[in-house]
């Protein structure tokens, strides 16, 4: 019933939306009046032609006839689109009128005279590629493309309006299209908690079969009360049996937790609340709270054993400046980057640590360049031949882009959208040093040189791909020349290079330039051109328009292979000559290297994908204190490992030596070393074609840190898939922040989202969403930590008290011939679960803290317990459902016992009595049960306790005076049971019994074999110092340490879960192994050996002492 009202709800909200949607206005174009008129969006038809005015949403897709073009336009039939709502970025894209029909159709006196018809593809979810023509009447047409459309969802801006036809409505659109359903997620818990269900299911059909049995005998041996009368189909023994069979089953059900979904919902539903009231990971800067999408997953925070988190924007800002560039050879720019420090320090060299607060060397946006020496050769200081090749440096950045500009309403000042923030951060640079980009039309692009206004004809421009890895513009300059300007990664545009002799020198200068700037964590681009000669681009360019109308080229680009289209693009990006390259500063975020530290520490394992270069990758892993000096760190490359055989056989050769590190430790005195691996986008290429992707896994597992470099957004989600299926028990969380993660963020079984500069599509398909790396620490070691405890905690009390009900019921079958009478108040079992046991352990789960959250963060050992899975597995079900068995026979066997021989004048007690009497002391021990797993008293905790003890007596007070809920052999039961001297005795006695193991046990284990989550409550709650914890004996009681690793071992010398014990071949690889140590840094001393367990709490012991008798003095 709740399911279905929180169903309800949602359905109501997506109608709601659904309606305001339909009911908003456009203006379509009637023919008949020659005029525009609202209508609404529901109403409008393909073949319609609408005008979509600026910031408007777009109604439909529809083909872009005319703009609206003011009288001293720079920009002809041209607008601005944003595509937030499709892809996530926030940029503004150009749409371009279509030729044909963009001067006719400006004035609306001549929309009438419109007439033709389009031919395109069917509707599909592609939004960035359309195919298409526009026929006229008169027999002109003209291809339509993607860019010549404005898609349903997108907002105009930067034009006051456009005039569009048609051509997709309602589920037609792409957007519509495209709204496939999210992944449905369901987590670990809800998974064991299914196979839960079915083992109660089986104890149901258990008891059942023996009840009916039981009573099939009792009537066959003809033991049945004469004044029964024939109640019972004797005569038909199996049609008997059958009818006590389900009379039983009916009798028992709630062996089946019914209400356990509905309890879970609810308290998730609530923690979902605090999660989001959390003031702690609220951003203030940009308004932005977190935010529960999928609160199913609350638990499943607690057992996150993966992390993989992109980089860009999620431990950076993405907010770049211009740092730094090498032009001919001459490295330009000062200062160093936090990043830059974090090397330096690891090399021992000195730092200076007001060195960041003192470099900004420019108030401009996106800039932050120091130094005069490139002003100096701008103005020919350096020679002429250096200014000249500084000024095609700067023409190139100045062209080579997707920038567009946006002119503020109300004011004159123009902003620029670009793709990416990379984009910005070299248009501001070019601006900065007097080459700025002005504006564009579809066919130019408008410079200023120093104040002199410059014009470009843009013939092509081949945009930036993951799998090219570059963009390349061509150009007419204002002399004739034919110029093709390419910027890409090194590795993309190195091997495009002319290879003269003096190019050979400059490419080793640059390429020296680069690596210093990736150590500095800078994002390094190389800058190149080429001049074309006019006949060759002719001849090049009908075979290009060629390969652009055949639509099975446009296909095969679409799915990524080879295709003419692509052949004509690489064979003109060749003999490139090198301007130079520039390094872009992406900041890390606040908190991120703290996070990630105690996120290892907590024992997640991290795994950061990334697009960079494997230098900067290293020593960003560096900064973020995700690798550390005490570390070996494997590298694996393309450089050193080309086949898949050497790559299989070097991460082999590491797991053989690290499974003996393991036995070469002994009894785990000995301190293993963490191990960091970095292996780039090709080598991971190779790995994930055959069998070595499972020696990856198992490699894996051994680490602490994994760094992938230079790997696209398709492969970030084959790694999250690869480690799901090779190690089942492994919970992943994806973390991202633009459209490239998404399908990491749904592969994962928890998807983070962060609201960042690239657009809101990873918080769109995500499960949870903040708006910093760092809150994911608070996210998962407060929030997660404590959900899953807590709802571990409710789903075995539940388990446990419908097993204590419904087991004293079974019992008394024995007592009564297996008739399968009922003892106990209907209305007493019919809200015992929802009235009398429900409010105390939903408190418990939605407000119990077993530590404050400064603990939670400052010791990320706590977190071990949930990826250990000790809060719920096949040991702590059994254990609470035998403790359940026990105290029901204890109640149940107790209480008649008692009863039968000690009420005056030697009378036995009813079955009412009986009934009454086990119902109370169970609703008693029922609510007592919970105090030893509640952390956090407070007085509606204590209040819900008393409160559901309270009803139920009031309710069976009510029910002995009110026929309708109780039958007349209630009649004042309940004053009855008060009078009798037994009851009283039995509820002082039976419960002490029933729950004397259950708090004996509790004790015993905190007080002789304590945790190291018990260690941190005593410390907490006697206020005892926190340096305690630091020790080595304190950290030797946290599990996965070597015994963690020894467990490892053993699961991969056996070969489970997916996990392979690499063969030793006789033939190793001649590739030499390389094995950085710390970057051959010294390491620190091994700390002190383990104390022993008895002298660890004798120490917290005479701490507690201690303030017990100080608090006795005062």
């Amino acid at each position: 019933m709740v399911d279905a009202v929180f169903a309800i709800l949602e359905d109501r909200k997506r109608h709601r939306a659904d309606d305001i949607a339909n009911a908003r206005l456009t203006d379509v174009f009637d023919k008949n009046e020659n005029c525009f008129k609202l209508k609404r969006w529901s109403n409008v038809a393909v073949g319609d032609i609408i005008k979509v005015e600026n910031r408007d949403l777009a109604p439909a897709d529809i083909v872009i006839l005319a703009t609206y073009r003011s009288p001293d336009a720079i920009t002809t039939g041209i607008c601005y689109v944003e595509t937030k709502s499709l892809d996530g970025e926030t940029n503004l894209k150009i749409r371009n009128a279509m030729n044909v029909t963009m001067f006719d159709s400006e004035n609306i006196n001549n929309l009438h005279k419109l007439r033709g018809r389009i031919e395109c593809e069917h509707p599909n979810n592609n939004i960035n590629t359309f195919q298409g023509v526009l026929i006229l009447e008169a027999g002109e047409k003209e291809p339509i493309t993607h860019a010549n459309t404005i898609l349903r969802g997108c907002i105009l801006r930067n034009s006051k309006w456009v005039y569009g036809l048609v051509f997709n409505t309602g589920r037609d659109t792409k957007i519509m299209q495209g709204m496939t359903a999210v992944p449905a997620k369901m987590s670990s818990m809800d998974r064991l908690l299914n196979k839960y269900i079915l083992m109660m299911l089986l104890v149901l059909l258990t008891c059942s079969i023996l009840g009916a049995s039981g009573c099939t005998s009792w009537n066959e041996k003809g033991l049945v009360a004469w004044y029964l009368g024939d109640t019972l189909p004797t005569n038909h023994r199996s049609v008997g049996w059958m009818t006590m069979f389900s009379y039983y089953f009916l009798l028992m059900y709630q062996f089946i937790p019914i209400s356990l979904n509905v309890s879970m919902s609810m308290v998730k539903f609530l923690q979902a609340q605090f999660i989001q009231w959390d003031k702690h990971i609220y951003h203030e800067a940009t308004d932005s709270p977190a935010l529960v999408r999928s609160m199913s997953l609350n638990e499943e925070l607690g057992q996150v054993s993966y992390i993989f988190t992109d980089k860009t924007g999620t431990l950076t800002c993405n907010v770049m400046d211009f740092r730094k560039c090498s032009i001919a050879g001459i490295s330009y720019g000062h200062g160093t980057t936090e990043i830059g420090l974090a090397a330096k320090k690891r090399s021992g060299g000195v730092i200076n640590m007001e060195c960041l607060e003192q470099q900004r060397g420019s108030d401009t946006r996106h800039v932050n360049f120091d130094g005069p020496e490139l002003f100096m050769a701008i103005k020919g200081e350096a020679g002429k031949e250096q200014r000249k090749k500084i000024e095609r440096f700067f023409t190139h950045l100045a062209i080579c882009h997707s920038v567009t500009p946006e002119v503020i309403e109300g004011s004159d000042e123009v902003t620029f959208s670009a793709s990416s923030p990379d984009e910005q951060a070299l248009v501001a640079g070019a601006s900065y040093f007097g080459y700025q980009f002005v504006g564009r039309t579809p066919g130019t692009v408008q410079l200023q040189f120093h104040g002199v206004p410059r014009e470009f004809e843009i013939l092509e421009v081949f945009a930036f791909t993951s799998a090219r890895a570059r963009m390349s513009t061509i150009v007419r300059h204002p002399n004739g020349m034919i110029v093709l300007y390419t910027k890409g990664a090194d590795n993309a545009l190195y091997p495009r290079l002319e290879n003269s002799d003096s190019s050979q020198l400059l490419q080793q200068v640059t390429r020296q330039h680069i690596n210093d700037y990736a150590e500095e964590g800078l994002r390094t681009l190389i800058i190149a051109m080429r001049d074309i000669d006019v006949e060759y681009y002719e001849r090049w360019r009908k075979k290009y328009y060629l390969a652009k109308s055949n639509l099975v080229a446009i296909e095969r680009q679409k799915e990524e292979l080879d295709n003419d289209i692509d052949d004509c693009m690489n064979e003109i990006e060749v003999k490139l000559e090198l301007l130079g390259a520039t390094a872009i500063e992406d900041r890390l975020q606040k908190g991120v290297p703290k996070t990630l530290s105690n996120l290892s520490a907590a024992g997640i394992k991290t795994w950061v994908l990334t697009g960079d270069k494997e230098e900067t990758a290293i020593n960003i892993g560096y900064a973020c204190q995700l690798l550390t000096n005490d570390m070996k760190i494997i590298v694996m490359n393309s450089r050193c490992y080309r086949t898949s055989l050497a790559i299989r056989e070097e991460i082999d050769a590491h797991i053989i030596a690290r499974i003996a590190e393991i036995d070469a430790s002994g009894d785990g005195k000995d301190t293993l070393k963490q191990i960091g691996f970095v292996i780039d986008g090709e080598t991971l290429a190779l790995v994930m074609k055959d069998g070595t992707k499972n020696s990856l896994a198992t490699l894996s597992q051994f680490c602490t840190a994994v760094i992938a470099c230079r790997v696209s957004p398709s492969q970030k989600a084959e790694v999250v898939a690869l480690i799901k299926k090779a190690i089942p028990s492994a919970r992943t969380l994806s973390i991202g922040d633009g459209a490239n993660d998404v399908p990491m963020i749904q592969e994962a079984h928890i998807g983070v989202g962060i609201s960042g500069q690239e657009g809101l599509q990873a918080v769109n398909s995500s499960d949870y969403a903040i708006a910093q790396f760092r809150f994911l620490e608070r996210l998962i070691l407060v929030h997660g930590r404590r959900n899953y405890k807590r709802l571990s905690t409710l789903a075995l009390y539940i388990f446990y008290k419908n097993i204590l009900l419904t087991m004293s019921q079974f019992l008394y079958a024995f007592l009564n011939g297996f008739s399968g009478q009922k003892f106990f108040l209907e209305a007493g079992v019919q809200i015992y679960n929802i009235v009398l046991t429900s409010l105390p352990v939903i408190l418990l789960s939605v407000l119990d803290q077993d530590v404050a959250d400064r603990f939670a963060l400052n010791h990320p050992p706590l977190y071990y317990s949930g990826l250990q899975g000790t809060g719920l597995n096949k040991y702590v079900f059994v254990g609470w459902v035998l403790d359940a068995l026990f105290q029901s026979a204890v109640i149940t066997f107790g209480t008649i016992l008692s009863y039968n021989s000690t009420l005056r004048h030697g009378k036995s007690g009813s079955m009412w009595l009986d009934g009454n009497t086990i119902l109370t002391i169970i609703v008693f021990v029922a609510n007592i049960k919970l105090l030893p797993h509640q952390h956090s008293f407070h007085w509606f905790n204590f209040l819900a306790t008393i409160g559901s003890i309270a009803v139920w007596i009031v309710i069976a007070l009510i029910a002995g005076r009110v026929s309708f809920l109780s039958d007349f052999f209630w009649s004042d039961m309940m004053i009855i049971t008060f009078s009798c001297f037994t009851f009283w005795l039995d509820a002082l006695l039976i419960p002490f019994v029933a729950l004397l193991i259950t708090f004996t046990i509790g004790r015993i284990k905190a007080e002789f074999y304590p945790d190291y989550v018990q260690l941190v409550k005593e410390v907490s709650k006697f206020k005892l110092d926190e340096k305690l914890l630091l020790s080595q004996n304190v950290r030797s009681l946290i599990a996965p340490s070597i015994l963690h690793l020894k467990y490892l071992k053993g699961r991969v010398t056996k070969g489970g879960s997916g996990l392979v014990m690499p063969s030793v071949r006789q033939k190793r690889s001649k590739t030499t192994r390389k094995l950085y140590n710390g970057f051959a840094f010294s390491t620190d001393d091994d700390s002190n050996k383990t104390e022993s367990r008895n002298a660890l709490k004798s120490s917290f012991k005479i701490r507690k002492s201690s303030v017990r008798c100080e608090t006795t003095k005062m």
